[in-house]
């Protein structure tokens, strides 16, 4: 049933693409209405103690992100934003960010994967007294840096060619393997996801019945009720006792 609803939407989704083409010429309306289109939907189907704003993220050391279209923080995290205008955001408090592209090309997917470096040197000050579980995996990867999606309507490049680029960079940069994007959704075609080592929570089985390591690529027909999967699985979940602007009193920003 719900993997039938969310179908719907990603219709109507499809459908409101293509009526802000018909509607505004500029790329910049364009793309501030299909942001706005993914947050409603996104905001519509996570927890209800997640809430979705964009701007910038900032840590307690003075690292700063570059602008992210979609920032998902938990209930802990302090109300310096609001829906309709670019906050400021800590990094105790996400759960994970997205870019939204309208049509992916290969200049794109380097922005985003060139913002991925930024994030990566955002540091989270975990709180004393705090509650987690998790696997080790998850552990070493989510709950040091929140996944990391990039959600496209179209792409100019298929999924093959966005794996080849990811792993240049990667190579170019001299980057771990998880040091980058952790996932692409593309509307029209299907997703790319890092499953890192294999033994994170949200896993891939193979025709052997193990869990796949690394990228996979995978066509989908339910491509927004995958994301939605992944994001319940990857976002990392903390009980704290301490208020996150506490450690931002002596900070250098």
């Amino acid at each position: 049933m719900i993997k039938e609803i969310i179908n719907t939407v990603e219709k109507q989704m499809q459908d409101s693409l293509a009526e802000v083409r018909k509607t505004f010429r500029h790329s910049g309306n364009k793309g501030a209405n299909i942001e706005d289109i993914f947050a409603k939907f996104i905001r519509q189907y996570l927890p209800r103690k997640c809430e979705i704003g964009n701007g910038e993220i900032i840590d307690s050391i003075g690292n700063r992100s570059g602008q992210i279209d979609i920032i998902i923080v938990n209930d802990d995290h302090p109300f310096t934003f609001t829906q309709n205008k670019p906050g400021l955001f800590f990094i105790e408090g996400v759960m994970g960010i997205g870019e939204i592209k309208t049509i992916l090309t290969s200049s794109e997917l380097t922005n985003s994967l060139n913002n991925s470096i930024l994030y990566r040197k955002l540091k989270i000050k975990h709180s004393k007294g705090s509650f987690i579980q998790a696997t080790e995996s998850d552990l070493k990867r989510y709950y040091e840096h929140p996944p990391f999606f990039l959600f496209a309507f179209e792409s100019q490049i298929s999924l093959n060619t966005i794996k080849q680029n990811i792993d240049d960079f990667i190579t170019n940069n001299r980057l771990d393997q998880t040091d980058s994007i952790d996932g692409i959704f593309v509307l029209d075609k299907g997703w790319l996801i890092n499953f890192g080592d294999g033994k994170g929570t949200f896993k891939f089985k193979t025709s052997l019945e193990e869990s796949a390591s690394g990228w996979i690529i995978h066509e989908s027909k339910t491509l927004l009720f995958d994301l939605l999967c992944y994001l319940s699985a990857t976002m990392p979940r903390i009980i704290r006792f301490e208020p996150i602007l506490m450690h931002y009193i002596f900070s250098k920003d």
